[in-house]
């Protein structure tokens, strides 16, 4: 090997034959991520060798030469290990997006049978037209059965879809009996009371769950959804607090009642599409 720029002996250097080093004068300097700083340095200001660098004694690069193949040769490994993981987590999201575009779709179509069957067994339609109930709650439960199971389809992708698919099945299967059979007021309040509970821990896994799978491919999205638990929660607590302030006042009892009602349905329909702008991004991206 001919000399080196900075006096080492490329003969003996441990590191030689690890990183194929071809030598920093027969060779670029530079056969691994990030060429060597002695060498570049030499190249830079003009210098066949450190030896005729005024700075030398005091030049910190140099006193550290010795050390400098091993950092290189770290610095390489981690740079290899970093690319290894990047590729694999680009692996395992191509594979998660193709399960999340293929899922979510039903899930956003499933939302407008189930508004159907909601309006279907409306207390006020039903005064109307009082067969619609028994369909109604049929088509409601199918729905929302079907919605649980698809929250489950994707428990691969994120744990937090199985919690929110058992959350919804159990809510449903517990419910429903008690909505059809007609049970006393008390009775249906002390088993619709942890149902409601169970509702709402669904809800939030199930929106934090879009959150999370969203984070690698739109932020903006992802944040979205977190604020709108944060709405969804506020309607449903302005809901309970709005039979309270009845005991109070009638008046402003049903007016926070009412508002509650109408951020319901304006969550609701952010649901809707936010659902469809999560679907069509990862379609997309399956595509991509």
């Amino acid at each position: 090997m001919s000399e080196t720029y900075c006096g080492k002996d490329c003969g003996s250097c441990p590191q030689r034959e690890a990183m194929n080093c071809p030598g920093c004068k027969t060779g670029p300097g530079a056969a691994w991520p990030g060429e060597c700083e002695l060498a570049k340095c030499c190249r830079d200001r003009g210098h066949e060798t450190c030896s005729t660098c005024t700075q030398q004694k005091v030049c910190g690069m140099w006193s550290r030469r010795e050390e400098m193949p091993a950092r290189r040769r770290e610095r390489r490994e981690f740079e290899a290990r970093k690319l290894a993981d990047q590729e694999a987590r680009k692996k395992a999201l191509a594979e998660d997006a193709a399960v999340l575009a293929r899922w979510l779709w039903p899930l956003f179509w499933l939302i407008v049978p189930g508004t159907i069957a909601g309006l279907m067994s409306d207390d006020t339609l039903s005064a109307y037209w009082p067969g619609l109930v028994i369909p109604g709650e049929i088509l409601g439960f199918l729905c929302t059965v079907a919605y649980g199971l698809f929250l489950l389809k994707l428990a691969g992708v994120n744990e937090r879809y199985r919690t929110a698919g058992i959350c919804l099945l159990v809510g449903t299967v517990v419910s429903t009996p008690v909505t059809l059979l007609a049970f006393g007021a008390a009775w249906t309040l002390v088993v619709l009371l942890p149902v409601a509970a169970v509702a709402l821990a669904g809800e939030y896994q199930e929106y934090i769950g879009h959150a999370e799978v969203l984070e690698p491919v739109d932020l903006e999205l992802s944040e979205k959804w977190r604020r709108l638990w944060k709405w969804y929660i506020g309607t449903f607590l302005a809901l309970f607090a709005g039979f309270f302030v009845a005991l109070i006042s009638a008046l402003l009892g049903l007016l926070v009642m009412l508002a509650s009602v109408i951020g319901t349905i304006v969550v609701s329909i952010l649901k809707l599409v936010y659902l469809w702008r999560t679907a069509r991004t990862f379609r997309e991206y399956e595509a991509a």
